[in-house]
């Protein structure tokens, strides 16, 4: 009988790398039991719902909320796509130099390797977004805010 390891291998070789997950695969996860985090300086938070600690190997995805003033300074995932559903409120967002609004019922997209911020304008309503992540990874920032609350442990 082959050990695991060696039919990894094996894999790797004739069909290219094959990746097992590394933690079981949770096909529903309740926002309930998501780990959500404060971001922003306190303005906002990230719900972390579906990710490579749930079994998600190819894409994350969060929601985000963010109050009037709060802001996402100009980043870039280099090796990742997002995508963005807006669900409440609006941002300016920036995206390469290039400012846009958006509003409730857009999607945004932003290609691996581009730059890209927002600000929600003071007095505006509160934003809120679904975001994806192809190419897991960069919601792990967010794990950097104060906890609002854990993970609840998985039946």
């Amino acid at each position: 009988m082959m050990r695991p390891s060696l039919l990894t291998a094996l894999l790797c070789v004739s069909v290219g790398c094959v990746h097992a997950p590394t933690v079981p695969v949770r096909h529903v996860v309740g926002s309930a039991e998501a780990p959500t985090f404060r971001i922003s300086q306190g303005k906002g938070t990230a719900i972390l719902l579906v990710n490579e600690e749930t079994g998600a190997r190819a894409a994350s995805l969060g929601v985000l909320e963010l109050q009037a003033g709060a802001g996402v300074p100009e980043h870039i995932h280099a090796d990742s796509v997002e995508m963005l559903y807006v669900e409440e409120g609006g941002a300016e967002m920036t995206i390469e130099g290039q400012k846009m609004p958006v509003k409730q019922g857009d999607a945004v997209y932003i290609p691996a390797g581009t730059r890209h911020s927002a600000l929600i304008p003071e007095g505006a309503p509160r934003f809120r977004a679904v975001q994806v992540y192809v190419g897991p990874g960069p919601e792990a920032r967010f794990r950097q805010g104060e906890p609002v609350k854990p993970a609840a442990s998985s039946p």
